[in-house]
């Protein structure tokens, strides 16, 4: 395989493993519509990669995983009950078939697992957001940098910030700017990765977390779909009991992170949903609504800033009146696409293609707002 090849093979991939991993969170999170145009976008990239396979037994493989992400795709926009896909793509997708082995079992019965590799991103990643960034800015990272200034106001730091919108609009990406601007360990957890019907088991689970932050302060715990951890109580059940007693600890580890070094970052899509203790044990509670016509602009720019464009040539506020109604997910998935499309380009040309208007213009056309959905 020449290097031309072997370089857009590797870009392929990693943007396969991106967007499949953005599409995992959200089946997680049955969030139906999202997931499916996730897949979709998968399924593209696939079919790309799969092209450039130096052997048929390795373009099979490729073009068999497409035919499964979108029959899965296919479901999920039919309404019909999530289920994880099965991986039958090789190595080179980053994701293997079977069931999981033992080692696979231990990975994620050990705490140090809510560990993640710190964000590569701060505020200056971040498009738009101008109100959230300051809050950000004057709540949380000036008190930590001053904290003997603030003490001599008798005001402490903010322990907890809770960010809630709809889904796509940058609640999970903040978040891993704000580590990035403290330099701070990201500690992260999903419910998925915490709850459980076992009595138990899910309390153990929000205690190991809390346990590992503490153990590599400073750090920033992000919690995301907290409506699904910190559900509104109610007496009856066996898998009651262990939300309740999930809900316990964790009101019990936020209480304990009093003093220490750790910041919790929680995300939700429902606020309406999460019990009351839990609410009022964050001291921010920050709004994170759909990006206006300015933020659109930006977190185009962003995400098209380490790609080949020719900036000046862009027609920035067009393509900001194009994109009324989007998501920031919406608007990175838009820049991946119309890079994808450039790179086609530039494999028939044999040469470097920018990304320009058209590309991106037609990018929006292929692209739904996932706010739509979540709308009705």
């Amino acid at each position: 395989m020449s290097l031309e090849r072997s370089a857009e093979k590797q870009y392929l991939t990693a943007e396969y493993e991106r967007y499949r991993g953005q599409a995992e969170r959200a089946r997680a999170n049955e969030d139906r519509q999202t997931a499916a145009r996730l897949y979709r976008h998968c399924v593209a990239l696939l079919e790309d990669v799969a092209e450039l396979e130096p052997s048929d037994r390795l373009t099979a493989e490729r073009r068999e995983l497409a035919a499964n992400l979108d029959t899965v795709a296919e479901r999920l926009e039919g309404g019909e009950p999530p289920t994880a896909p099965t991986d039958d793509g090789g190595s080179s997708t980053g994701h293997s078939g079977g069931s999981p082995s033992e080692s696979d079992a231990e990975t994620e019965a050990d705490p140090e697992r809510f560990l993640a590799d710190a964000p590569e991103r701060d505020f200056g990643d971040v498009g738009g957001m101008s109100a959230l960034k300051e809050t950000l800015k004057d709540q949380v990272i000036d008190p930590l940098e001053r904290s003997a200034l603030y003490e001599q106001y008798d005001l402490g730091v903010v322990n907890g910030v809770l960010l809630y919108g709809p889904p796509g609009t940058g609640k999970t990406y903040i978040a891993g700017a704000l580590a990035g601007e403290l330099g701070y360990q990201y500690v992260q957890a999903r419910a998925a990765d915490i709850s459980s019907s076992l009595v138990g088991e899910a309390a153990g689970n929000m205690q190991a977390l809390f346990e590992v932050a503490r153990a590599n302060q400073p750090a920033l715990v992000f919690l995301d779909e907290l409506d699904a951890l910190a559900a509104q109580r109610s007496g009856g059940s066996q898998k009651t009991m262990s939300e309740s007693q999930m809900i316990t600890q964790f009101l019990t580890e936020m209480s304990a992170i009093d003093g220490e070094d750790v910041v919790v970052v929680a995300a939700t899509n429902l606020p309406e949903e999460i019990d009351g203790a839990a609410w009022r044990r964050f001291d921010e509670r920050v709004e994170v609504p759909p990006p206006d016509a300015i933020a659109r602009a930006a977190i185009l720019r962003v995400h098209c800033r380490d790609r080949p464009v020719v900036t000046e040539d862009i027609e920035w506020d067009t393509l900001s009146e194009q994109t009324a109604g989007y998501a920031a997910s919406d608007l990175e998935l838009i820049a991946a696409t119309a890079a994808r499309r450039a790179l086609k380009e530039a494999r028939d040309a044999d040469s470097l293609v920018p990304i320009a208007q058209q590309h991106l213009e037609a990018a929006i056309k292929d692209t739904d707002s996932s706010l739509e959905a979540w709308d009705r």
